[in-house]
Formats: structure tokens, sequence, C-alpha cells
């Protein structure tokens, strides 16, 4: 996609029967088996292990994988309508196929025949859950900082290191590990080169998961501390090339801003109906609240606002799945939609007075879940920092392409 000229084409959003389909699915789940239980997650900061089977019978683990691999076959479009029905009933249920993603998408993409048979497929078919692991004490947004090294050996890679934030650690099999190959950190317009990804299974000799970090938000979804001490890694389980990991990664974070902008929208439209539900049944000045002029004013402003975060947030998914340039789009979307999800938590709250800040009605919940949103698969900032990139240099091709 092209920011200051713009085609058409990139606006072109083909929605089948299939995908409505897998919304009604996934609509039917979450509030038959999530609803019911959402507010327990939240307060006892667990979400129960047969819910996690659910979503992986059900397919939301692989919707996006070839079925030779398990997966259901489905196009990313279904992916970011699956999440949006989680997150709009559970944000924190909605993690975990956000989270598994960032394995098996990179394996999907970059894995050999023999690293899809062995580590996509019983991810895709939901066997195994997947984590990501990243993220450093020192090194957040700044990817090209991290210190866990991976020193070649005969017979593997021994790596070294501390992760943190790893999401779905407390639950995940396989783990996409990344780490510093070489020793290129001092040359600033070199660092992101010499980082590599690598597969680890949980349980392997110096690999330790640590305890769950405490969140404000998406309360029943872990991040966890990783420990590698001296952890031994065949070479079969490096990802992709050498030295490239970083590239990897960036693409991996593409594909995970389309989910995260479909939490931000479900958490918005969740938003949005207990607003619009509690506006309605209270009664002040002898009439629903529903029946002034500001609280419709309010209602109405976020529901175009959600309504333009989601057709955002399609057409991202469906750029990708046209095999178009998806990135602008998915930055856009992930940076709007999240804020979007924010603001209608805010209203949902204004609206309810007191109640909206009583732990007994989700509106608070709403509003602590969707901080989270805003930091992970890089932060809103860096968001509008790559856009304006974006901008500046279509903007110097064309005065260049003018002269």
């Amino acid at each position: 996609m092209v920011i200051l000229e713009p085609s058409i084409s990139d606006y072109h959003i083909q929605l089948k029967p299939e995908h409505q389909e897998i919304q009604a699915l996934a609509r039917e789940f979450a509030r038959n088996e999530i609803a019911p239980i959402a507010d327990s997650i939240d307060k006892e900061d667990q979400i129960p292990e047969t819910i996690v089977r659910k979503m992986a019978d059900l397919g939301f683990l692989g919707v996006p994988y070839p079925t030779e691999y398990g997966g259901v076959g489905s196009d990313y479009l279904s992916m970011a309508l699956v999440i949006e029905e989680l997150a709009r009933i559970s944000c924190a249920v909605s993690v975990i196929p956000v989270a598994h993603t960032l394995i098996a998408m990179p394996l999907f993409v970059y894995g050999s025949e023999e690293q899809k048979k062995k580590f996509l497929s019983p991810l895709a078919q939901g066997k195994k859950i997947g984590a990501h692991a990243m993220t450093e004490p020192a090194a957040g947004s700044d990817v090209a900082g991290i210190k866990t090294t991976a020193r070649r050996e005969d017979d593997g890679w021994v790596l070294n290191g501390t992760k943190t934030f790893c999401t779905n650690g407390d639950i995940a099999d396989l783990f996409l590990v990344f780490a510093r190959t070489s020793d290129i950190v001092d040359e600033e317009k070199k660092r992101h080169l010499g980082l590599s990804g690598f597969i680890l299974e949980r349980g392997m000799e110096g690999f330790t998961v640590g305890n769950p970090i405490g969140k404000m938000g998406i309360r029943g979804s872990k991040s966890v501390e990783l420990v590698l001490e001296g952890v031994k890694v065949p070479h079969a389980n490096l990802l992709g090339e050498e030295g490239k990991g970083f590239y990897m990664a960036m693409d991996c974070y593409d594909h995970g801003r389309i989910e995260v902008a479909s939490q931000g929208i479900g958490v918005a439209q969740a938003a949005l109906e207990a607003a619009a539900k509690y506006a309605t049944q209270r009664i002040a000045f002898g009439k629903p609240i529903m029946e002034f002029q500001s609280p419709q004013f309010m209602l109405g402003e976020a529901a175009s606002e959600i309504q333009a975060a989601r057709l955002l947030t399609y057409q991202a998914a469906s750029l990708r799945d046209q095999g178009k340039e998806f990135m602008p789009t998915a930055c856009m979307a992930k940076m709007y939609a999240t804020e979007v999800g924010e603001r209608t938590a805010l209203i949902a709250i204004k609206l309810s007075g007191s109640a909206g800040v009583a732990t007994e009605y989700p509106m608070e919940r709403y509003l602590r879940d969707i901080q989270v949103t805003k930091i992970y698969e890089g932060t809103n900032d860096i968001q509008r920092l790559t856009l304006g990139r974006l901008i500046y240099k279509e903007a110097q091709a064309a005065i260049s392409n003018s002269r």
C-alpha cells in the first residue's frame, strides 16, 4: 500500500460465506464458554485449561495454516474475525492465539519442510502451545538491542541470556527465542544484523521458565521470565537464515499487529454494548439517560470509530491475503483500533458513573485490558514513527521523480 498515492485496488475486502461461518462459530463459543467465566478469569488471574483445549478443538489456533500441516486452511481475515470475537468477551483469552501466532506464522513462512512437520503441525492442530521470546529486561521496542547470545558449536548452538514478558510462557510447549549470533553491537547502523531465531522445547536442560509477572490487565494471560543457561539447541532448530532474525521478527510483528487491532475492536465493541445497555436501563431525572443528547452523541461517535477501525483492520488482513504490501495498513490498524478501544472504554466508564469503576461491572476491566494492546507488537508511538518515515520516504521519491 502506498500512503501518499493510494490505489482503489487497496480497498478491496472480499467477504465470503466461510467468513460468516467462522465468525458465528467464534461468537457462539465466546458467548457460551467464555462469557460465564470471563469475570472469574480476570479476578482469579487464570484461564481454565479446558478453554484452551476447546479453542484448539475448534481450530482457532490453526486458522491460517494449510490443512497439510494440520491447520484449518483459511485466510488471515478469518483469523482477525476469530480474535475480534474472543476479545469481545475476554481479551485475556484472545491473547493465547495471538501469542501462538508469533511462533506458528514464522514457522510457516521461514521454516524448512522438516521444521513444519515437526513443529508447525502440532501448533496448528493445537496439540502444542507456542510462545515468542524477544523482549529482554533492557530491550523492548529496541529489538536490535537484545543481549541473549547463541554460540555455534559442532553439534549445535549454546544459548545464554534472559527473556522477559514472554506471553503464553506458562503454558507453552514450544518457544521461538531470538538471540545474537554475531557481535555486531557497537556499529549503530548494523545493530539489527546478527540476530537469529531458534525453536526451543520446554524441558531442555538449562532452560528455565520463571514465575508469571503480575499485570493490571489481560489477567489470566500469563507473561513470564525465561532464563537460558547453556541451553544446547541442535542446528536443525535454527529457524530461517542465520543472522536474518531481525527481518523475520519484523514480518512476524506485521502479522501480529492485525490480530492486536482485532483485539482493540473486540474490546471497543464490548465497551459500546455495555455502555448502551447500562445507559438504557439507568433512570435519571425520570427517564433513561440514553434519552439525553450527550450519551447519544458519545455512543454515536464511538460506534463510528469502531466501524472505521474494523474496516481498517479487515483491509489490512485482506491486503495480506491478496499478497499485497500490508505493513503500513497493519500499523495504522493496530494504532487506531487499540486507541479506539481505550476511548470507548473511557466513554463506557463515564456514562456508567460509579458503576463504571466498580469491579462487579466489566467496564473497568475493558480499560485495564486495552492498555497492553497499545504496547505489544510495537508501541503505538513506534507505529506513528514507522508511518511517518514511510510518508517521508514517499514524499522524497515524489519530489525526486518530479524533477
